[in-house]
């Protein structure tokens, strides 16, 4: 496993570390979670052939979560991802370890500009994916290496918590006002 080094331009605020804990104060409903150590909240990401573990309550956890959820084929452009969205994707990684296995989340799509959503095959014109005016975006695309899709799905399932697609290959996970299942 590789130390995280990201490489980005992303800035880690101090506000976005603020509302990564929050976030990751408020459990998604339905989920039992085993107690990680104070001060982490752990995302497992692979990606492009790199695979980091992040505390995404650190500064340098938060920023290669960014750049792991880059736009890749946009040359790398690197947003920032939303506080609520990772913490969502480590509580359900953190419920499939507890109830069935130890899960990477392989990203298959984070951030996308323009062009790139236009290039993606079923990709709604207003994306979740795409970056608003402050570059942040709310939603990924991941596989599960360790559970399988169903038992992803399962887990995402019991949370009444933001946006969950199921897709052949992948499960889509986004932040929303309303609930959505599909």
């Amino acid at each position: 496993m590789q130390e995280v080094n990201a490489k980005s331009s992303v800035l880690v605020t101090r506000r976005s570390l603020l509302g990564l804990a929050a976030s990751a104060m408020c459990l998604p409903t339905g989920l039992s979670m085993a107690k990680q150590p104070s001060g982490e909240l752990i995302l497992d990401l692979q990606r492009a052939g790199q695979r980091l573990r992040l505390n995404l309550l650190s500064a340098e956890g938060y920023q290669a979560a960014a750049w792991m959820l880059r736009d890749i084929q946009a040359g790398n452009r690197v947003g920032w991802p939303s506080p609520e969205l990772l913490a969502f994707a480590a509580h359900l990684q953190r419920a499939l370890a507890e109830h069935h296995s130890y899960t990477v989340f392989s990203v298959t799509s984070g951030l996308r500009t323009q062009a790139t959503n236009r290039k993606t095959e079923g990709a709604a014109q207003f994306s979740r994916h795409l970056p608003d005016s402050n570059n942040q975006f709310f939603a990924m695309d991941i596989k599960p290496m360790g559970a399988t899709l169903d038992q992803l799905l399962a887990m995402a399932g019991r949370t009444s918590f933001g946006g969950v697609g199921r897709y052949d290959t992948h499960l889509h996970l986004d932040v929303r006002q309303q609930p959505a299942r599909w």
